[in-house]
C-alpha cells in the first residue's frame, strides 16, 4: 500500500445537495469535492507496483543481452521471469518471487504470445558473436555514442525496446483499459462493502486502474520516477496535454464511486480509455522525430532503436480491452505496419527502412513523415500537434 504524505486536498465542487431523495425515487447524490492528489481512504495498488517492478527487471535482464563482445542471456531465465518462476527475481520488501503475480498473467493473449516469441529470440540472438548486419543478428553500436549497444535481429529489430513497450501496452495499458471499460459500462461491482485498506470492490478495482498508469499520488506536480505508460504521457504532453487530462480523470471519477456519482465515473472512464490511446499514437510520432535526429546525425544505428520503439508503440494501438471504443480501425492498422515494410508488414526489414547508403537522408524522412501524417490522420492530431510531439 502506498504511504505518502500529502500537503493539501482540494476543491471542485461536484453538485449541488438534495435532502434524501430525488422525485424519482433515485437516492440523492451530495456536494462532493475532489482531491488534487489520490489521497482517498483505503487505496491500496500493491499488486500494480510489483508488476512494474518485475517488468523493470526483466528489462534489466534483457538489457543484459546490449553488450559488446556478446553476453549471452539465457531464454529460459527470461521466459521465468516473465513467468514468475524459479525465484528470478532480486527480491526486495516487495517480495516479487513469491508474490503469486506474473507478468504473463496479466498481459493480454496476443501480447503474451509475442513476449514469448520476442524473449526467445533475444537468448537465440545475443550468441552470436558476429556484428549486427542486413541478414545477421549481432551487435551494433551507435556511431554518435560508442557505449550505446544494441542487440539486433537480422532485420534490425532491436528486441529490448519492443518488449518494454509490450508489456507497457499489452500488460499495464490493457489492464487500466479493462479496468476503465468496465467502468464506462456501468459496471455492478460491489460499491458498499468495505474492506479495510482496500474500500469496496468498485474503489479497488478503480484504484488498480491507477495504479497501472504508474505515477506517484501527485502527479502531474511530481513527475520524477515515472513508469511507463506515465513517463511516455510526460514526454508527449507538449503536443497532446494528456497528463492533466488523465489525472483529472482518474482523480474524479475515484471521488465519483465514493459518492456513489456513477454517471460521473462513467464519462471519466470513456475520457481515460480514449486518452491511453492517443498517448500511444502520440508516442508514435515522438519516435519518428528521433528518429529522423538520427538520421541527421548519420547514426543508422540509433535509429533502428527508434524504429523499432515505435514498432512496439504501434502494435499496442490494437492492445484494447474494450474494442468498441478503439479509434484506429483493424484496415487503417494493417495500412500502418505497411508503410514498415511493404513487403513483410508482420516483420519488418527495418535495414530496407534506413538503408543509409542507398536513401539520402531526405527519402528516409520521407518514410517517417508518411507514418507521421498517417497517425495524424486515423486520431485526428493537427499539424501543431504533429510537430510538438
Amino acid at each position: 500500500m502506498r504511504n505518502f504524505y500529502v500537503a493539501s486536498l482540494v476543491l471542485i465542487v461536484a453538485s449541488c445537495c438534495w435532502s434524501c431523495k430525488k422525485d424519482n425515487g433515485t437516492p440523492a447524490i451530495p456536494a462532493y469535492t475532489v482531491p488534487t492528489t489520490y489521497n482517498f481512504t483505503n487505496v491500496d495498488d500493491t499488486d500494480q507496483l510489483k508488476l512494474i517492478a518485475m517488468a523493470d527487471q526483466l528489462g534489466a535482464a534483457v538489457n543484459a543481452a546490449n553488450t559488446s563482445p556478446a553476453t549471452v542471456v539465457d531464454s529460459l531465465v527470461l521466459l521465468d521471469m516473465f513467468n514468475n518462476v524459479n525465484n528470478r527475481f532480486n527480491d526486495s520488501a516487495l517480495r516479487l518471487n513469491a508474490s503469486g503475480l506474473s507478468l504473463s498473467n496479466y498481459c493480454c493473449d496476443s501480447a503474451r504470445k509475442y513476449m514469448i516469441t520476442y524473449l526467445d529470440s533475444v537468448g537465440h540472438y545475443s550468441k552470436s558473436t558476429a556484428a549486427a548486419q542486413n541478414g545477421v543478428a549481432g551487435v551494433a553500436a551507435s556511431s554518435a555514442n560508442a557505449s550505446k549497444k544494441y542487440l539486433l535481429s537480422p532485420s534490425g529489430i532491436f528486441y529490448s525496446q519492443v518488449i518494454k513497450k509490450t508489456l507497457q501496452h499489452g500488460l499495464f495499458g490493457y489492464r487500466m483499459g479493462e479496468v476503465m471499460a468496465e467502468a464506462a459500462a456501468n459496471n455492478t461491482l460491489n460499491n458498499t462493502n468495505i474492506v479495510p485498506g482496500q474500500g469496496t470492490t468498485m474503489e479497488h478495482h478503480w484504484d488498480e486502474g491507477f495504479g497501472y498508469f504508474g505515477v506517484p499520488i501527485d502527479f502531474p506536480t511530481d513527475s520524477i520516477g515515472l513508469k511507463y505508460l506515465a513517463s511516455y504521457s510526460k514526454q508527449v504532453e507538449p503536443g497532446l496535454g494528456s497528463n492533466e487530462v488523465i489525472m483529472n480523470a482518474l482523480l474524479k471519477g475515484r471521488a465519483a464511486i465514493s459518492n456513489k456519482d456513477y454517471n460521473t465515473r462513467i464519462a471519466q472512464a470513456s475520457i481515460i480509455l480514449t486518452e491511453i490511446e492517443r498517448l500511444n499514437a502520440a508516442s508514435v510520432v515522438q519516435e519518428m522525430k528521433e528518429t529522423d535526429a538520427n538520421i541527421d546525425a548519420g547514426d543508422s544505428v540509433a535509429a533502428y532503436g527508434t524504429l523499432s520503439e515505435s514498432l512496439g508503440f504501434v502494435r499496442g494501438l490494437v492492445y484494447n480491452a474494450s474494442p468498441s471504443t478503439r479509434i484506429i480501425s483493424d484496415a487503417s492498422y494493417a495500412q500502418l505496419l505497411t508503410l514498415y515494410d511493404s513487403s513483410n508488414p508482420s516483420c519488418p526489414n527495418l535495414y530496407n527502412f534506413v538503408n543509409a547508403s542507398v536513401n539520402t537522408a531526405a527519402q528516409i524522412k520521407a518514410k517517417t513523415d508518411a507514418i507521421r501524417q498517417a497517425i495524424g490522420k486515423i486520431y485526428g492530431f493537427t499539424a501543431a500537434q504533429l510537430a510538438a510531439q
